[in-house]
């Protein structure tokens, strides 16, 4: 990759990562410019693992191209708890504040592009702009609201209703991610999974020949 494709990358990156940023919250140009600055670019290959289990977490990443699935080992179990796309921030927040070796593995579905900052740099712009850290609040509470609703939905729901929550949660990258690590994050066997898609694919198609007549 020659520097000025890597330039175009990043700032195609930051592009994104500004937009995504005005989503939650407007800051002024020269809080937003020092956020952008503080970011940097990185990629990584399929499968590597971009946060490690145990590993304290010195990074927070925005993904701008490729999925990542976040999971952690439970009695020689894989338990997935959830995916991220472009647009997407990414990093174990709860090491990060206990300084705590975390569970968590996070794991490059794709290859995938990401912006970094560091840190201990993020919170010094908390310190210096207000605004800043008045945006990474509303972020953070969004986030956990997503959180929580996801994870209650999973463990309480039907295999079925699971699946077409799923779909609708992450209808836009779905079929991206592999058949085997969706029956591993809603808790059923793979051909558990394939006879509810079948299933809802006839549904899909039912309903489509309805709107049709």
């Amino acid at each position: 990759m020659t520097k000025y494709s890597t330039n175009i990358i990043e700032n195609d990156s930051k592009i994104l990562l500004r937009n995504t940023l005005l989503a939650f919250s407007r800051v002024s140009e020269n809080s937003m410019q020092k956020i952008l600055d503080a970011f940097e670019l990185i990629t990584y290959e399929k499968n590597h693992q971009i946060i490690k289990e145990a590993e304290i977490t010195e990074y927070m990443y925005f993904i701008s191209k490729g999925l990542v699935r976040v999971y952690y080992n439970k009695s020689n179990k894989e338990i997935i708890d959830w995916f991220a796309d472009e647009g997407t921030f990414i990093g174990n927040l709860f090491n990060h504040i206990t300084n705590k070796p975390g569970i968590d593995i996070y794991e490059a579905i794709e290859d995938v592009t990401l912006l970094r900052i560091r840190y201990t740099d993020l919170e010094e712009l908390y310190t210096q702009f207000h605004e800043i850290e008045s945006l990474a609040r509303k972020m953070m509470e969004q986030y956990y609201v997503n959180y929580v609703e996801r994870v209650h939905n999973v463990k309480a729901l039907p295999s079925e209703e699971k699946y077409h929550l799923f779909v609708a949660h992450y209808a836009t990258f779905m079929n991206r991610i592999p058949l085997r690590f969706v029956a591993t994050y809603l808790g059923i066997t793979p051909e558990t999974l394939s006879r509810i898609r079948s299933k809802y694919d006839k549904k899909l198609r039912n309903s489509k020949k309805i709107a049709m007549n």
